[in-house]
């Protein structure tokens, strides 16, 4: 089953073992390295650019880092399949939609209680919610000029 983005943002928020990792990138790649071999923890936490560029030189020039970079990038493609093969097992999208449905009622209810509530989390509710608002101040305007004559 295909999810929204929408949905996809409900699951990781209530599903934390659903969460993808996200594609590697060379920095992320150095930072994992860093943290395997303890150095990560010895740096300056206020680190300049050129001392971080000399840094990401160093690590490049390692000879086990093109190896680790393989079993990073492998690890988190392996991660993420797992995931879509959890998505895609019936018994978890019965759970997922259960879990979907119930965060949906409740977005009802809070909107049914307080419709101007504009701290989103989710474009689709915000874009609702602002059309609602331009909707009824023109409606009340409508009302107002029908009463005056």
């Amino acid at each position: 089953m295909k999810y929204s983005d929408e949905e996809l943002l409900i699951i990781y928020e209530k599903r934390i073992d659903l969460r993808k990792k996200p594609s590697p990138s060379i920095d992320s790649e150095l930072i994992e390295y860093l943290k395997k071999k303890d150095v990560l923890s010895q740096l300056s936490k206020n680190m300049s650019l050129k001392e971080w560029i000399s840094l990401k030189k160093n690590v490049l020039n390692y000879k086990d880092f093109p190896e680790f970079k393989n079993d990073y990038f492998n690890e988190v493609r392996e991660h993420n399949q797992k995931i879509d093969h959890k998505l895609e097992d019936i018994q978890t999208q019965k759970e997922l939609d259960l879990l979907i449905n119930q965060c949906t009622i409740s977005e009802r209810i809070r909107q049914y209680v307080n419709p101007f509530y504009f701290d989103s989390k989710y474009e689709k509710y915000s874009q609702v919610r602002i059309k609602k608002k331009s909707f009824l101040i023109k409606f009340f305007y409508w009302i107002a000029s029908i009463l005056r004559n």
